[in-house]
């Protein structure tokens, strides 16, 4: 009975610092850098995950993402002349059974500073990689520990690295010596970048508050290893450490200078803490109290006074814009007369433009291509319009894209493709007029070779398919007919006639006629024999692309299943295919895929086009 009652005196002892040893949860640091985004970093017991409230309300646009996780992990190694030894051959070994135990990070980097901050890997490293490069590290033979310049350079290089959360591991033994960057410097660099710093102060003779200063102002923790010996448990405690710690990054609803509560929410824990939005200016909070701005009274009370002002600058022009009755009678032709002559005006200065613009194309390298792709095309179009269509289309697309929030390489793209869009449009609508063209022409030249028997001449016989045709082939006879008669022989108009359309068939139609012209013969039965090669090679066209079929749509399905497939991956794990869009190395993959693709697609063209 006795031992009993101990044992319950030593339970009930025992459970308060039980209590006390459960982690639970903390707000350890709210960052404003970039406000009105506000990052804050929470601290949990594994496995729980967080909720954020703003002044009761749930965080707007929250990302939460675990730091154990971390998309991006940087180590900032000393290697100056108080490290030579044992100090940094532990530090080596330890740093590497972290990077074995930290696998999840989707690239790491290192940083190793002596008298100056070195970069020894790419941005894009494995964890593997990083290691082997770290083991051949030596110990710097010039005296200097850039330990801010270190903390700027790592920030730097994460902006290559990724996009999400980003966390650097520091260790030194010493104080910063020879650092171009000063410590405030290195912290702005670190917040503005979203870089938490987690600093390892090893030995006694080691800046500790400066450390501690770096790692609490960007939302990390110092870590204090009194000899070298302790460095693989000390990795080990801040591996811990980042499996409970949590980013989360959100809209804030405040205004610069006002106060906010912060409640952090993982199951039954709960964490708050008080922050105060640094002011945007001198005057601290604004012309309004934080309570009184955000009141919905407020609102009330500004849209009726902006409704009260829109109302009376209403009147007031209504006011104004009555006038005397004889100025209304006279003002409709006053009006009328100015609006006309304001017209002229505009038209005369737009075709001084026009012109000039077309005397600087004529001066221009393929110029002469410019003018073929407008005619081919149809459209009744000057040349000296289409730079301003270009610049057009660019500028629409320039805006879509700034809308859209595209980066800068793929602004250049749209920039390119905007300029570029005009003559795609001349391109598609000439091939579709060349294509009208050509089912139009056998039953063209059947018509003319009827006229032609008839006891009609062959200017009459045009005439009759320019005015009873369709277009585009009414059009272009109905110009060659007008040509021939302001004084250009028959034969050259009908040659230009096939050079603005480019079609094969009629070049043999040109080519007859001038034979014909030349050595004689029976027009009409020319024309028979016209009519019906261009049927024969037309259906012998459409025969050979009936057996090509299936190579074209192997070639388009082979071309576009990577984009669809790119797309599904995306849509259906966006995690999986962030590094292929934002990093370095997924750029190359791009670029490398598309040029592939490209020459692929070359080959595949080459394959089912079929020459005759």
């Amino acid at each position: 009975m006795r031992g009993a009652v101990l044992l319950s005196v030593a339970v009930f002892f025992a459970l308060p610092a039980f209590a006390t040893a459960a982690p639970a949860a903390k707000i350890r640091h709210a960052d404003f850098e970039l406000f009105p985004q506000v990052r804050v970093t929470v601290l949990l017991p594994e496995g729980a995950k967080p909720s954020l409230f703003e002044n009761g309300h749930a965080a707007a646009y929250a990302s939460v993402r675990p730091l154990g996780a971390a998309d991006a992990l940087m180590l900032a190694v000393d290697n100056s002349a108080s490290m030579r030894g044992s100090p940094l051959r532990e530090a080596k070994r330890a740093a590497q059974e972290f990077l074995g135990r930290e696998r999840r990070a989707s690239s790491t980097g290192l940083v190793v500073f002596g008298h100056e901050a070195l970069a020894l890997t790419r941005p894009q490293e494995s964890s593997e990689a990083v290691s082997r490069t770290l083991m051949q590290v030596q110990t710097d033979p010039q005296t200097g520990t850039a330990l801010y310049d270190a903390v700027v350079s790592s920030a730097r290089r994460f902006e290559s690295m990724s996009a999400g959360t980003k966390v650097l591991v520091l260790l030194t033994d010493g104080h910063d010596l020879g650092s171009r960057a000063s410590l405030e410097g290195a912290i702005r660099s670190a917040r503005r970048g979203s870089v938490i710093v987690y600093a390892i102060a090893v030995g006694h003779r080691a800046d500790h508050s400066t450390l501690a200063r770096l790692a609490v102002e960007t939302g990390g923790r110092l870590f204090e290893a009194g000899d070298v010996s302790q460095l693989g448990a000390t990795y080990e405690a801040l591996s811990r450490e980042l499996d409970r710690t949590w980013q989360i990054s959100y809209l804030s609803g405040a205004r610069p200078g006002d106060r906010l509560t912060l409640s952090l929410v993982a199951g039954s824990l709960r964490a708050t803490s008080d922050e105060r939005v640094p002011a945007a200016g001198p005057t601290g909070s604004g012309p309004l109290p934080a309570r009184l701005a955000h009141s919905g009274t407020t609102a009330a009370v500004f849209v009726l006074l902006c409704a009260i002002l829109l109302a009376a600058a209403g009147a007031t022009l209504i006011r104004r814009r009555q006038k005397p009755t004889l100025v209304r009678l006279l003002q409709p032709h006053v009006d009328a007369r100015q609006e006309r002559n304001a017209r002229a005006d505009l038209s005369g200065r737009l075709e001084a433009l026009t012109v000039w613009t077309e005397a600087a194309l004529a001066d221009l390298p393929g110029s002469n291509r410019l003018v073929r792709s407008v005619e081919r095309s149809g459209w009744k179009l000057r040349i000296g319009h289409v730079p301003y269509l270009a610049l057009g289309s660019a500028f629409a697309l320039e805006i879509l894209g700034t809308l859209a929030g595209v980066g800068p390489l793929a602004a250049v793209i749209l920039l390119v493709i905007g300029l570029a869009l005009p003559f795609i449009a001349f391109q598609i609508a000439a091939t579709r007029r060349r294509k009208a063209f050509d089912r139009q022409l056998p039953d063209v030249l059947a018509t003319v070779a009827s006229s032609l028997r008839a006891g009609h001449g062959l200017r009459i016989a045009m005439r009759a398919v320019a005015d009873d045709g369709s277009p585009p082939a009414s059009e272009e006879f109905g110009r060659v007919l007008q040509e021939e008669r302001f004084g250009r022989p028959l034969y050259e108009a009908v040659s230009a006639m096939c050079e603005r359309i480019g079609s094969t068939d009629l070049d043999y139609v040109a080519t007859a006629i001038n034979v014909q012209s030349q050595a004689g013969g029976s027009l009409a039965s020319l024309f028979d024999t016209l009519s019906e090669t261009v049927r024969e090679r037309q259906r012998h066209t459409r025969k050979v692309r009936a057996l090509t079929s299936m190579g074209r749509a192997s070639a388009f399905i082979l071309i576009g299943l990577p984009f669809v497939l790119a797309a599904l991956m995306t849509l259906v794990s966006p995690s999986y295919m962030k590094p292929f869009f934002t990093t370095s190395t997924g750029h190359s993959l791009i670029v490398f895929c598309l040029v592939s693709m490209t020459i692929g697609a070359f080959l595949l063209k080459r394959i089912v086009t079929v020459r005759y």
